[in-house]
Formats: structure tokens, C-alpha cells, sequence
């Protein structure tokens, strides 16, 4: 692990979103464990080949996936292990996607973005979706927690830090809660923060991020975040998002090339009104 982290710092593009430290390899040692047990026949270097890549390739843009495979199958020869199907999920995804009127690539690369931030989400409680517009970043989220349970869409920037928060007045020490510190009360599964991440508001966000789990108000009070909750980001680039922030948390990039124009298209003819033809006979 330590050696193909820094091969990777070394050789891959230089993201605001690449994290390769402690705590990357500590979803990568939770994924490697739940591998094991749930899978004890398998040896050790294929467990560990299938926890690098699966928790990794999700974050990388486009043009440094085939030199992270190339990375591994250097680090790991002669090891063949191929991407593990999900049968009810996977078909789930596929039939939630044709429901929507979406269009499933023949490289699957739609579906198994879905699978991608599923298996993050299963060892990080804090998710970002990364990527530029039109890559599908709403598409997947909407698909994946259309299969899962309730979604409560937040934009962070639409409102001033107090109201997100809280604010705890100065003379009469009464407090009133903020948007987001009311949700975190009644909290049922996610809170997705549709917006810019800056160190302006997010920083607050640390502590719960992390495996503390707590959100820390201006009065003192901490709410905890259950453990059946988590959070999702969905942004276009982390690039004012400082390296504590990146850290904490799963990044799944979508990369409108993986797209192409192809799906935009085959949908479009797909979804045009019929228009009656009339004959007009003189």
C-alpha cells in the first residue's frame, strides 16, 4: 500500500481531491477487512489488489486510470481480479436507470459509477461526488439513494454561516437553531450538500467528518451523527477545499469523457414528442 501511494503521489495528476494518506489506507485496510471476512477462501494479495483498486479508481480523472492498473498489475504480476458484480444491485441500478428514461452505456460505465459510490460510502460516512458539469454527478446520486432510503438536498452556499449553524445571541444567550443543526436533530439517513465547498463553511464540518461524528454549535451543544446516517457532497472541483477537509472524506469523480456525447443524444431522440404527420391532399 505504501509503496503504490507513493507511486501515485509521484506519477498521477495533481488533484485537489487526490488524498493518499492515513486515512485513505484506512478505508483501504476497512474495505481489505470486510473482504476477508466475508470472502475467507481468497488469499491475502488478491483481497488487498481488489481493496487498492476499488477504493481508489473511483476518485481519479480519466486521463490517470489506466496508469493507476497499470500501477497495481506492476505491484501485484501475474494477479488477475476482476471487478466483483453485485447481481441484485447491479440489475436494481440498471432497471432504476431504464425507469428514468437514461441511457446504459455498452461499458457500463453509468451503473458501475453507482456501484463505485456505493462501495465508498460503505467505508467512509462522508462522500463527496466530485466533477464537472454534465458528467452525471446528480444522476448517480439520485439513483443510488432512490434505491436506498429519504435524501434531504442542502445548498451550503445559499445561505450566511449563521443561518446554516445557528447563532447564540450575545446578550440573552438565547439560541436559535440554523438550518442545518435542525435537519442533524431529526436526521433520518443523508443530508446532501449541493454547493461550492470553501474553507468558509465547511471547516465546521470537520469534526463531524471524522470518526468523532460530532457537530460542535456556538452554544456548546454537540449533536452526534447516528451511525445508519451519512453525508454526500456534490461539487465540481475542491480547489478552495483545504487538505484536513479532502481527507476526511470518499471522492468519487465523474468525468463527463466517459460519457461522451453519445448518451445526451440516444436520450434526446429517445424522449422527442411523436408529431402527427397530416397529409394534405389538394
Amino acid at each position: 500500500m505504501t509503496v503504490l501511494y507513493k507511486l501515485a503521489r509521484e506519477q498521477l495528476s495533481k488533484q485537489a481531491h487526490y488524498d493518499f494518506g492515513l486515512r485513505a489506507l484506512k478505508s483501504v485496510l476497512v474495505m481489505a477487512g470486510e473482504l476477508k471476512r466475508g470472502s475467507p477462501h481468497l488469499n491475502e494479495d488478491v483481497v488487498l489488489m481488489r481493496a487498492l483498486r476499488d477504493m481508489n479508481l473511483p476518485k481519479f480523472v480519466f486521463e490517470d486510470v489506466p496508469l493507476f492498473l497499470g500501477l497495481i498489475l506492476d505491484l501485484f504480476p501475474g494477479l488477475d481480479c476482476p471487478r466483483v458484480r453485485y447481481p441484485d444491485f447491479n440489475d436494481a441500478v440498471e432497471n432504476t436507470l431504464q425507469d428514468n428514461k437514461y441511457v446504459l452505456l455498452p461499458n457500463q460505465v453509468r451503473v458501475d459509477k453507482v456501484v463505485q459510490m456505493y462501495e465508498t460510502m460503505m467505508t467512509r460516512h462522508t462522500t463527496m461526488v466530485v466533477g464537472p458539469t454534465g458528467g452525471g454527478k446528480s444522476v448517480v446520486i439520485s439513483t443510488l439513494l432512490g434505491l436506498l432510503t429519504k435524501l434531504y438536498p442542502l445548498n451550503p452556499k445559499a445561505m450566511s454561516v449563521i443561518e446554516l449553524y445557528g447563532i447564540l445571541d450575545p446578550d440573552t444567550r438565547d439560541w436559535t437553531d440554523g438550518i442545518l443543526s435542525n435537519i442533524f436533530r431529526d436526521i433520518n439517513r443523508y443530508i446532501l450538500f449541493d454547493g461550492d465547498v470553501d474553507a468558509l463553511w465547511v471547516e465546521n464540518m470537520n469534526s463531524v467528518m471524522d470518526d468523532n461524528k460530532l457537530l460542535t454549535l456556538a452554544n456548546g451543544e454537540r449533536i452526534r451523527l447516528q451511525n445508519h446516517c451519512a453525508l454526500l457532497f456534490e461539487v465540481g472541483d475542491l480547489q478552495y477545499a483545504s487538505p484536513a477537509t479532502v481527507s476526511r472524506c470518499g471522492m468519487v469523480f465523474v468525468d463527463p469523457k466517459n460519457l461522451r456525447y453519445t448518451p445526451y443524444w440516444q436520450r434526446w431522440l429517445e424522449n422527442r414528442p411523436l408529431k402527427v404527420k397530416c397529409l394534405i391532399i389538394l
